[in-house]
């Protein structure tokens, strides 16, 4: 690259909006612009500053860190000795947070740790330490990292994982050392400092290094993708464009582009481009490809660190944080033989998590599904309990076997139990504490032993309150709460869920298996389906019967309604039609159950589709 070429490319790199590395044959850095630097945390712009030193003897130590030995510089039983922290049961994996002198093995330390940590629930420490209020804490669910000291507050996020630490000086009690991202670039992991090793100066006003004619490895850890640049400055791979890999334990979007000089026969450098993939759901709409690379990537994270069996809910399908934290809990449910209530909005699987609890727990015996919306008011008795013989007119003359009897030993699903009345929700909660039903028109108990899980997509709390649902029958049932996040809060599970459910639709048609494009996919991404799963297993129903080829294209969709309504009229019909749609999608296009749900007459409700051109 001649001079020329050199200051061309050098105003092009600083005016991107995205790192940009050139890196030459040899492996060298020659050109790296200050987006890179920033976003691998070559540079930062720290909120407070420290001199170069090292940790030393009484020093206080204060740890945040989520995954013992991953990105901590080799974190161990070692390392934690020198804060008088010999806990045999802390292992490889854990998270740990702790306070403790460095060196001294008079004074105890705090800490809490936790094996394998999967709800969201953040682990804290909050102490008064010497004088020092430190907080530490681990947020699983917002993927961070802080440690507080007094007033001053010092955070850092990670993606699988982080080692963040702070040093007080044991003299003079001022803040001797804290991480900043980009913490392994510098060398500065925990484990490390630990040892022993000293750490490099943060200067508030020193925004800027000078990384040309240092090598890639000395900054960047080898990898996979210091493996695949390597490749292709030896011209034996080709470009790259946009992949996810990991730079020092962070995820990045990269494109790796060859540069040859001269004839253009031999590769002399490449460019590496590099967005920041820390924030994945902004990347949702138009990065579905990054979504499954992120989504494989984290299912191979830790093959040998499951907590609970995965594989036996695989038919509720996501890989996301939200998603693995109901499976536990479902797993969780499945050890016991508590009443289980799960939540969520209408069509968000309550009924498929259910049979799943029940087939992890005892696959052989009965589970009766009961829906509580098409029961009669005045049937409800008689079909939980059952009845005998000419109990009233139109009994069957030999009786019959109710619900709960169907279900003996083994479980019985009451999806919508708000629906439930007051006056047979009396006798629910006595078949509960009791484990006795009497059929109608019988006085002879009848002994059951049945595992009760309930659905709701109402608040029974509000229920409750308004006197519309019995206190002591919320008590009985809400001893393991299950709450199911709808589809919008969970989107990184919308690839899977895509997949799993054309596959099943495909197969129940006997088709070929089909494949939706990419604008196909865009298109159901970037929608918000407020019918959660059951809206998306009804579009997708609907594209497979349309399409006639194995591709799925965006025109074979019918999701959303287009224009954004202005007016306070427009506003309301359009809320109007999403409830007419929502409500059959419930009730899988049951116009008489949707009517009653929404208390219209046949006339008004069939007037509304017709306005609203919905066909079901």
């Amino acid at each position: 690259m001649n001079q020329s070429e050199q200051r061309i490319v050098e105003q092009l790199m600083d005016r991107m909006h995205q790192g940009v590395v050139y890196v030459d044959r040899g492996g060298i850095i020659r050109r790296c612009n200050q987006v890179a630097k920033e976003i691998t945390g070559i540079v930062f712009n720290p909120h407070a500053s420290h001199d170069a030193g090292c940790v030393s003897e009484g020093d206080i130590v204060i740890i945040a860190d989520n995954r013992i030995g991953d990105d901590d510089g080799g974190l161990s039983e070692r390392e934690l000795s020198f804060l008088n922290i010999h806990d045999k049961e802390i292992r490889e994996g854990d998270i740990l947070v702790a306070v403790g002198i460095y060196g001294n093995d008079k004074m105890m330390p705090q800490y809490k740790f936790l094996h394998n940590h999967l709800l969201d629930t953040p682990l804290k420490l909050d102490v008064n330490y010497l004088g020092f209020h430190v907080a530490a804490s681990v947020d699983m669910e917002k993927k961070e990292t802080a440690i507080q000291v007094n007033d001053k507050v010092f955070r850092l996020g990670f993606f699988n994982s982080v080692g963040n630490m702070v040093i007080l000086d044991g003299t003079t009690g001022e803040v001797k050392f804290f991480q900043a991202k980009g913490y392994s670039t510098r060398n500065e992991d925990m484990g490390r400092l630990l040892r022993g090793e000293s750490w490099l100066e943060k200067n508030t006003e020193d925004l800027d290094v000078d990384v040309n004619g240092v090598r890639f490895l000395d900054l960047f850890d080898e990898s996979a993708l210091s493996e695949r640049l390597f490749a292709v400055l030896q011209g034996k791979a080709e470009q790259v464009t946009d992949h996810l890999y990991e730079i020092n334990k962070r995820p990045f979007i990269c494109n790796i582009v060859p540069w040859k000089d001269g004839d253009g026969t031999e590769t002399s450098g490449a460019f590496l481009l590099l967005q920041d993939a820390q924030n994945l759901e902004k990347l949702l709409d138009d990065r579905n490809e990054i979504i499954r690379q992120v989504e494989a990537s984290e299912g191979e994270y830790q093959p040998e660190k499951q907590v609970f069996p995965e594989e036996l809910f695989s038919a509720f399908a996501g890989k996301s944080r939200k998603t693995r934290e109901v499976k536990y809990m479902a797993w969780k449910a499945s050890r016991s033989r508590f009443n289980v209530i799960i939540t969520g909005e209408s069509g968000t699987g309550k009924s498929k998590l259910a049979r799943e609890i029940h087939m992890a727990a005892n696959p052989n015996a009965p589970f009766v599904e009961v829906n509580c919306n098409a029961i009669a008011p005045s049937l409800f008795e008689s079909e939980l309990f059952g009845y005998v013989g000419g109990a009233f007119t139109g009994a069957r003359s030999e009786g019959k076997v109710g619900f709960f009897e169907a279900a003996n030993g083994g479980t019985i699903f009451l999806d919508e139990i708000g629906e439930i009345p007051l006056d047979i929700q009396v006798k629910l909660l006595h078949v509960l504490q009791n484990k006795t039903i009497y059929r109608v028109g019988s006085s002879k108990p009848i002994k059951v032993d049945v595992r009760v899980i309930a659905a709701t997509n109402k608040n029974l709390e509000e229920e409750v309150t308004m006197g519309r649902f019995r206190q002591d029958l919320f008590y009985r049932i809400n001893v393991f709460p299950i709450e199911i996040p709808p589809i919008r809060e969970r989107k990184a599970d919308l690839y899977l869920l895509i997949n799993q459910i054309l596959k099943i639709v495909c197969e129940n048609y006997g088709l070929e298996q089909k494949q939706f494009s990419g604008d196909a996919l865009q298109k159901m991404i970037s929608y918000n389906w407020p019918g959660n799963v059951r809206e998306l297993e009804n579009a997708i129903e609907r594209a497979v019967t349309l399409c006639e080829s194995n591709i799925i294209y965006s025109e074979h969709l019918k999701i959303g309604k287009g224009g954004i309504p202005t007016t306070m009229k427009e506003m309301l019909e359009k809320e109007e039609e999403r409830i007419l749609e929502v409500t059959l999608l419930k009730y899988n296009g049951d116009k008489q159950l949707a009517m009653t749900e929404l208390d219209m007459s046949r006339t008004v409700f069939y007037d509304k589709l017709k306005k609203y051109h919905i066909k079901f």
